[in-house]
């Protein structure tokens, strides 16, 4: 035991990260690691959506300035990352899937549809975002 409360230490002051039992945990605060996503899984998702979960592209177009319910997901990594200050472009988008209405776009009403979370996983989720930062 005592070799392992070591080895842990160790490792998390070098920043490493650890799989335990099918989880990744970073060693600093034992939060979990970034899931790597999957961009073909994403665009799945995107398009066809999951179980109860909508798919995006019911209300989100890929071409800018069609009109539809929300705005045009057209360029939306390089915009993602000044929407909200203190967001990174992937915190942004994580949060715009799991909390739609932390945070409008200027010109559009929030009614985007708020149960993702409660539908989508963590993995679920990074395969979103790796699609949106492809167009």
């Amino acid at each position: 035991t005592i070799f392992l409360a070591l080895g842990a230490l160790f490792l998390s002051t070098i920043g490493c990260t650890v799989s335990v039992i099918g989880k990744v945990f970073s060693l600093k605060g034992l939060t979990p690691a970034p899931v790597a996503g999957n961009v073909q899984r994403g665009e799945h998702l995107f398009k066809k959506g999951q179980d109860k979960a909508p798919p995006c592209l019911t209300c989100h177009p890929l071409q800018p300035g069609v009109f539809a319910l929300g705005p045009s997901l057209k360029g939306i990594y390089e915009r993602a990352s000044s929407r909200v200050p203190g967001l990174s472009a992937d915190g942004y988008l994580h949060q715009s899937i799991i909390e739609p209405h932390a945070y409008i776009v200027p010109g559009f009403r929030p009614i985007m549809y708020p149960d993702y979370g409660k539908h989508l996983g963590e993995q679920d989720i990074a395969d979103l975002i790796a699609y949106l930062r492809t167009f």
